[in-house]
């Protein structure tokens, strides 16, 4: 006898109360999930993707320096500062760079056992030297951003991500960190000093075009974007290389921005006297203004000169002929003042023309 034939069981056998319909949604929904769990689980794996919490209390430091920032810093006899400097400067920084420019103390070791790297000028070559190391040192690199400060204390490394912030950001090529923006008082800083900075501000920005007015174009705290390395080359060995740059900017068309800072000026001195210092300033300025604008500033003058001349000439000659008395001074004055517009204005124009040749032959 054959065994009976059993019913095989159903779903809603064991489920009475489901309904064939809402099984087949659960079980579908069911492998839907299961299929899903499975593939972000590969991925994950694939990704290697982690999920981190913080602790409790514990607190997540934000990105505070761009992917590769360059922190350089001209130093002269800073063996006291150097080394605090550098070491706050590392937080920020991918890489700090020492310029010692002929220091006589011990700057450059201090610098090196804080763990910069140390670019040593044999001898004192200025400012301005300094910073050409700067840029020839960033230009040979792969680095973002180029950060400079100054070596003394009176900038606070730990602004430097406010500085750099623009140019990060790609709102500027050059940002410059200033000391009297939005009504900072650069607290410290001697008031002779500041006059000097907003004159020479001033003269500054009478030689710019296409950024806005600056109000600190002495400041030694700037940032620069990877673009506007080749386009500044500072010549200036001196101290009038701030305004040079400034200049070199913005005839290139690199956007300038300034944003507020704070510095230590306390018992901070300059190498220089506030008169020698603003004398090789100015003296700067005009050097540079000869190279890059020699029609302007020889032979526009030598012009003025030249027609001054003609009409003291002719005012001479009107009064010889009413009176039949030759004014000797006034037209020895008139030969003077021909011969030196002459002078001017050929001097202007064999300037523009061995600058222009030189840049063509570059």
């Amino acid at each position: 006898m054959p065994p009976p034939i059993t019913k095989s069981r159903t779903v809603t056998d064991w489920c009475p109360n489901l309904s064939q319909s809402g099984w087949c949604n659960l079980w579908h929904n069911t492998l839907i999930s299961h299929r899903k769990l499975c593939l972000t689980q590969i991925w994950r794996d694939f990704l290697a993707v982690i999920d981190y919490g913080a602790a409790a209390g514990q607190r997540v430091a934000p990105k505070a320096e761009p992917v590769s920032l360059l922190a350089a810093i001209p130093a002269f006899n800073e063996q006291k500062t150097i080394g605090s400097v550098v070491l706050t400067a590392q937080r920020y920084a991918t890489r700090v760079i020492v310029i010692d420019d002929g220091s006589e103390d011990e700057t450059a070791w201090v610098a090196e056992q804080a763990g910069a790297t140390v670019i040593r000028h044999p001898t004192n070559r200025g400012y301005g030297a300094a910073l050409r190391s700067c840029f020839e040192y960033a230009r040979e690199s792969e680095f973002e951003v180029l950060v400079i400060l100054d070596g003394d204390g009176q900038h606070r490394p730990e602004m430097i991500p406010q500085v750099v912030a623009p140019v990060d950001e790609g709102r500027a090529d050059v940002s410059i960190g200033s000391r009297f923006m939005d009504g900072t008082k650069a607290e410290g800083v001697p008031g002779y000093r500041k006059f000097g900075i907003r004159v020479i501000t001033k003269l500054t920005n009478l030689g710019t075009r296409h950024s806005g007015k600056i109000t600190d174009a002495q400041s030694g705290f700037r940032a620069y974007s990877r673009a506007a390395l080749p386009a500044i080359d500072p010549v200036e060995a001196d101290t009038g290389a701030s305004a040079e740059r400034v200049w070199a900017a913005d005839r290139r068309g690199l956007r300038i921005v300034e944003g507020p800072i704070e510095v230590d000026y306390y018992g901070k001195k300059s190498v220089r006297g506030p008169i020698k210092h603003g004398v090789s300033v100015i003296g700067s300025m005009v050097r540079y203004a000869e190279a890059k604008h020699a029609l302007l500033f020889f032979s526009l003058p030598g012009f003025v000169l030249f027609v001054g001349g003609l009409a003291l000439g002719f005012y001479v000659t009107d009064v010889y002929y009413r009176t039949a008395q030759l004014a000797l001074g006034l037209a020895l004055m008139t030969v003077l003042l021909i011969v030196l517009g002459m002078l001017l204005g050929f001097t202007g124009l064999v300037l523009h023309a061995v600058i222009n040749a030189t840049k063509r032959f570059r």
